[in-house]
């Protein structure tokens, strides 16, 4: 079950890097590389947390079982 519920968690997480890539890419006047690439680098910013979260989450979860 809870696996079930860190798998949704983790697709939520990957649904809400769309919109910053749908930013950059549009709000951006350099060329489509360039915007992806920083596009990128936002997100990994971001969401470098998040999955910290939901990974070390995960193994203390595991240990107190």
């Amino acid at each position: 079950m809870k696996d079930k519920y860190r798998f949704i968690l983790y697709l939520i997480r990957w649904q809400l890097s769309t919109p910053i890539l749908a930013l950059c890419l549009n709000l951006l006047h350099f060329n489509i590389l360039v915007n992806t690439i920083i596009a990128n680098l936002i997100g990994g910013i971001i969401f470098y947390w998040v999955d910290k979260y939901i990974f070390n989450k995960e193994r203390k979860n595991d240990r107190e079982e």
